[in-house]
């Protein structure tokens, strides 16, 4: 798959999502990120808007007791672990970096808790730097559209994406591509019948998704008849 065929998909996917960037401040997106993984958006947000009523910046966040931040963000999958790592990504914030999140990417991922897609995450709505997070909707759904092979790393994944975009699409993709994965692009069950990007997509079992679908509403009006 080509550059123009990416970007013809990302653009159809925008139109129909209306996708923007809104800047973030970098601490806020650094503790969604370190929670969030592994966790539905849901739980993850209310966990972050509990930590960050008591914990509003670095040092704060480094004056509470783990266990209190344990009880403030359960029930986020791996509450316990995840607790220590803001504790001490607070405290290497204030001793390595003056207590603001750090803009380079070699930075954030010297801070606990912080990985390649975390990093990503910063530097796209905290710093509006250019870069694609890669989580899994945005690795399957690369999978499946072809632009990646199967089981794909996303580390790799990313190196690929950011190769075919440009700075505009690099900002919004893992945006417009989340939203495309948890709305019909789904890990199960996906809504091929309904996708606007279906022939571009390489999925091999696309056609049994889409035809489902109809076999189900067949059966459906059979039992009603």
């Amino acid at each position: 798959m080509g550059k123009k065929d990416i970007g013809k998909i990302l653009n159809i996917l925008n139109r129909k999502y209306k996708v923007k960037i809104e800047k973030v401040r970098p601490f806020e997106i650094l503790i969604h990120g370190i929670l969030s993984t592994r966790t539905k958006d849901e739980t993850t947000f209310g966990a972050q808007d509990r930590l960050l009523k008591i914990a509003k910046n670095p040092e704060q966040l480094s004056k509470l007791n783990v266990n209190t931040i344990k009880k403030t963000i359960y029930p986020v999958s791996f509450y316990k672990t995840k607790a220590n790592l803001l504790r001490k990504a607070a405290e290497m914030l204030l001793l390595d970096f003056n207590g603001r999140v750090p803009r380079a990417k070699e930075d954030l991922l010297k801070i606990p808790g912080v990985g390649p897609k975390v990093a990503s995450l910063v530097e796209v709505w905290g710093f509006g730097i250019p870069s694609i997070p890669v989580d899994t909707h945005v690795n399957r759904i690369s999978q499946r559209l072809g632009i990646v092979p199967k089981n794909n790393k996303p580390e790799n994944t990313q190196v690929v994406l950011e190769s075919l975009l440009n700075i505009k699409q690099r900002m919004l993709a893992n945006h417009i591509l989340v939203t495309f994965g948890q709305d019909l692009c789904r890990p199960t069950a996906p809504q091929c019948y309904r996708c606007p990007i279906y022939s571009y997509c390489k999925f091999e079992k696309k056609k049994y998704y889409k035809n489902r679908v109809n076999t189900i509403n067949k059966s459906y009006k059979q039992h009603r008849s």
